[in-house]
C-alpha cells in the first residue's frame, strides 16, 4: 500500500514545485523561515491559520496541503469507505448507535459498513455521510472500476439486468464487474460509461491520481474547471486518439508562443 505523504513533505513539494525558497514562502505567509523549515523537516505541526497563510503563499487550496491526514496525525481518507465514515462520526463524537438512529438504519448495520462488510446504497451513503459531517467527494471516493459502476448505476436508478442490456453484455458479467471479480475490455468499458453517462476516463482513471492532480491546482484553475466549456472539453480530450492529442498538444504550444491570451 502506497504510504501518505506528510504535511512537511507536501509542502516541501508544493513549495519545489513553484520553484519558490524558504525564505520566498517565509516572506508572503509572514512565517518565520526556521519555522517553515521545522514544518517541512516533521518538527512542528500548523494550526488552522498557519494552514491559510500557506495556501495562501503558494496560491493553493488548504485541503492540497493537507490530503492524507488531519491535525491529529489521523487518516483523512481512510483506508476504505467504511474507514472514512467511522472516523468522520468519531470526530463528531457520535456513537454507533446515535449515528444509525439519525441515518435511519440499523446499529449492525451501520457496524458492518464501517468494517468493510456491507457496501450501502448510494441514498443511504448519501444520507450517512450528512448525517457525520463528511463531504460527498470523500464518501464517494471509489477505487475501483466495479466500485465506480455501481455508485454511477444506483445512482441513475438502474438495475444491474437494464445496465447490461443497454450495453450489450449479460447481466452476470455486470455483476461480476461490480464485485471486482472480472475486468472489461475498453470497448466494453466505453459503452458501459456511455450508458453511465461519463467519460471512460472517469472509470479507468485510479481516484488517488486524479485527487492529487485536482488539489495541486490553484484555487483559480479548480474554479475554471467547473465551467461547462471547460468541462466539455476535458470530455472531448478523453476520447482523442494519441494522434489527436499530439495535435492538440503541438496547438497550445503554438498559442504560448505566440503571446496570445
Amino acid at each position: 500500500m502506497k504510504e501518505p505523504v506528510v504535511f512537511g513533505e507536501r509542502l516541501r513539494i508544493f513549495r519545489e514545485r513553484r520553484g519558490m525558497t524558504l525564505q520566498e514562502v517565509a516572506s508572503r505567509s509572514g512565517l518565520s523561515r526556521s519555522y517553515l523549515s521545522e514544518l517541512e523537516n516533521g518538527k512542528k505541526q500548523p494550526s488552522i491559520k498557519t494552514l491559510e497563510a500557506l495556501a495562501g503563499a503558494l496560491n493553493v487550496a488548504i485541503d492540497a496541503l493537507m490530503p492524507a491526514e488531519d491535525m491529529e496525525g489521523e487518516s483523512e481518507a481512510g483506508s476504505s469507505l467504511g474507514d472514512r465514515l467511522r472516523l468522520a462520526r468519531e470526530r463528531k463524537g457520535m456513537s454507533l448507535a446515535e449515528a444509525a438512529e439519525a441515518a435511519g438504519i440499523s446499529v449492525s448495520y451501520l457496524s458492518d459498513i464501517e468494517r468493510g462488510q456491507a457496501l450501502p446504497a448510494v441514498e443511504t451513503l448519501r444520507l450517512l455521510a450528512e448525517v457525520v459531517g463528511l463531504p460527498l467527494s470523500q464518501a464517494f471516493h471509489c477505487g475501483t472500476i466495479g466500485d465506480k459502476v455501481r455508485m454511477l448505476r444506483e445512482r441513475l436508478g438502474l438495475s444491474r439486468a437494464e445496465l447490461a442490456e443497454r450495453a450489450g453484455v449479460t447481466q452476470g458479467f455486470i455483476t461480476q464487474l461490480e464485485n471486482n471479480k472480472t475486468q472489461a475490455s475498453l470497448t466494453t468499458l466505453r459503452r458501459i460509461a456511455q450508458c453511465l453517462d461519463v467519460s471512460p476516463c472517469y472509470l479507468i482513471l485510479e481516484d488517488d491520481t486524479a485527487e492529487e492532480i485536482i488539489r495541486g491546482l490553484n484555487p483559480e484553475l479548480r474554479a475554471l474547471l467547473q465551467e461547462p466549456r471547460v468541462q466539455l472539453i476535458l470530455r472531448m480530450v478523453c476520447d482523442m486518439t494519441d494522434r489527436e492529442f499530439e495535435f492538440l498538444l503541438q496547438f497550445i504550444r503554438l498559442l504560448k508562443r505566440s503571446g496570445l491570451q
